[in-house]
């Protein structure tokens, strides 16, 4: 297991220490390491990086100079690190830590899309290999490291922290809103400035304070009104998703569209978007964008309305319990959400498959 409080970039360095090289070759491995993108892949070709260092840097070197310090990166420890993409870092792992497996290695090389794809048929007919013997290499290659830079730390700036707009309070059952972001109540006309107006002679002075401490108090006014069309639309969604908001549980999210909350507080959709699309909220189960409490409705068989968010969950579920050597496909989807009495079609499984980041069954499928 790497050290994951090294990067990448650090752990390659070290490796240069005790390495005999010319001040040139050891700079251009150098540049190679910094050149590398988040996977470990040196994915820009040397003709454009030998570019770049005659543009930005006013320096020229040999084609096999470039060549020899690749080659040298690509020596260096984990095994894959600067390989052109995960086709080429996968060779490389064969090459160096199963140099007896030829089929595999052919496989990647020339079967590469058909492999990437699951298209193990192909496979099997054109090598002439048993199901065993695919089933071997398969767990060979899958076993290999896909990304070099996995398990290092990143040489960037820490996630911006999510701070929510609202917090919800739980007290004896019942829900209470909590504004995070500002408090308008703090804002004042500065009394210097107000003092100074009724003081000064000058019209000049005067206009000109008078002008700034009108457009003072408007911001005041314009805050006060944003903070409290916020507070009630935020408290009509609270009260709309009561039993989810206390329990946490999706089978307790409401159906709800933008128009309800828009009837409720008597204001346009429009404003009911933005609230949702770009504000935080924080519950006792997580932190998560307003909009994510919003979901079309879907009726049931016994007419129940339930939320659209209910149907992924249990597509999810479904899908997390399947046989992964044959993968249901969206219709038997469909078929066995149907059993639940959610009877979708089957392009609306691919949709709500898709919107949950899941892969075609042929994609899903395992040797």
């Amino acid at each position: 297991m790497e050290d994951k409080t090294e990067s990448l970039e650090d752990h390659l360095r070290k490796q240069l220490v005790d390495l005999n090289l010319t001040a040139d070759i050891l700079f251009l491995v150098k540049y190679l390491i910094n050149s590398l993108d988040d996977n470990g892949f040196l994915s820009r070709d040397l003709y454009a990086i030998s570019s770049d260092l005659l543009t930005n840097n006013n320096m020229a070197f040999s084609e096999n100079d470039l060549q020899l310090a690749l080659k040298i990166l690509k020596d260096l420890d984990p095994i894959g690190v600067g390989a052109e993409n995960l086709q080429d870092c996968l060779l490389i792992q064969l090459r160096k830590l199963h140099p007896s497996q030829k089929v595999a290695f052919q496989i990647i090389s020339e079967y590469y899309t058909p492999f990437s794809n699951k298209n193990f048929e192909r496979i099997l007919k054109d090598l002439s290999l048993s199901e065993k013997e695919l089933k071997a290499i398969y767990h060979l290659i899958e076993k290999l490291n896909p990304f070099p830079a996995a398990g290092f730390s990143k040489n960037t700036a820490p996630a911006e922290y999510i701070y929510p707009d609202f917090t919800i309070i739980i007290t004896n059952n019942q829900l209470q809103l909590q504004l995070n972001n500002g408090n308008t109540k703090t804002i004042k006309v500065s009394k210097y400035y107000s003092d100074l107006l009724l003081e000064t002679k000058d019209r000049e002075t005067k206009e000109f304070l008078i002008q700034k401490v009108e457009r003072a108090k408007w911001f005041k006014e314009s805050m006060e009104k944003r903070e409290a069309t916020l507070k009630r639309v935020m408290e009509a969604i609270m009260q709309f998703q009561k039993d989810f908001l206390i329990s946490g549980d999706d089978s307790d999210l409401k159906p709800m569209k933008l128009a309800d909350i828009a009837d409720i507080v008597n204001m346009d959709i429009s404003t009911i978007s933005r609230v949702s699309n770009s504000k935080f909220i924080e519950a006792h189960f997580g932190t998560f964008k307003v909009k994510e409490l919003f979901s079309d409705a879907f009726r049931k068989d016994n007419g129940e309305l339930i939320s659209t968010n209910e149907i992924k969950s249990q597509l999810k579920e479904i899908i997390l319990t399947e046989n992964k050597l044959q993968p249901f496909t969206d219709e038997r989807l469909s078929e066995l959400l149907g059993k639940d009495e959610y009877h979708i079609a089957r392009r609306t499984v691919t949709k709500y498959r898709e919107q949950l980041g899941i892969e075609t069954a042929k994609l899903r499928r395992e040797l």
